[in-house]
Parts: structure tokens; C-alpha cells; sequence
């Protein structure tokens, strides 16, 4: 179950971030809201995994798939351009996250 809110929590995270970047700096107020209490509800649900997944590994998976789609949709949604050295990190962050998993509760 813990898996679960993880993943709901990643989609929160990066449905608040892009809400945020719709905001244009806060001058549309409803995306700003709605992106600040997708937060609030991503945090919630990050709380909940902790309680059945290690903290690090939650984390670092959290913060490392929110990375990786936060980046493709800003690709596609908002038409911001990705270096190739930048979609090289992207799969450097993939592999710290799934070696982070296999090796990190050792």
C-alpha cells in the first residue's frame, strides 16, 4: 500500500508543479491555488508511504521519478527544451532510483 501512495504522491507533486508553471508567476490565481494545495495533498500521501516504506528509499524515489516527469511534461505541455546531456541525467536519476531500491534498506 505503501507503493501506492508513493505513486499518488509523485502525481500530485508534478500536477502541482505544472499547475504552478500554468500560474504564469501567480498572475492566474486559480492555477496558483490549485498548484499550492496539490502540494499540500502530495505531502499528505508522502507521509502515508513513509509508514511502510524506508524514508530514504520513499524520498529519493519521490524526488527522482518527480524529476523525470516534471521534465517531459515541461517538454511537451509547455514546449521548454531538453539538452541531450539533460535526458542523460534523466537516466542517471532513473538508475540511482532503482539501485537506491534494490540496495538502499540493506
Amino acid at each position: 500500500m505503501g507503493y501506492a501512495f508513493l505513486g499518488l504522491a509523485m502525481i500530485a507533486c508534478v500536477a502541482g508543479s505544472s499547475l504552478l508553471t500554468a500560474s504564469d508567476g501567480m498572475k492566474k490565481i486559480g492555477y496558483g491555488i490549485g498548484g499550492v494545495l496539490i502540494f499540500a495533498i502530495s505531502y499528505v500521501l508522502l507521509s502515508r508511504s513513509i509508514l511502510t516504506i524506508n524514508i530514504s528509499i520513499a524520498y529519493a524515489i519521490f524526488c527522482g521519478v518527480g524529476i523525470i516527469l516534471s521534465s517531459l511534461i515541461s517538454s511537451v505541455v509547455f514546449h521548454q527544451k531538453m539538452t541531450k546531456i539533460g535526458v542523460f541525467c534523466m537516466f542517471l536519476i532513473l538508475a540511482a532510483c532503482v539501485i537506491i531500491h534494490l540496495f538502499g534498506s540493506m
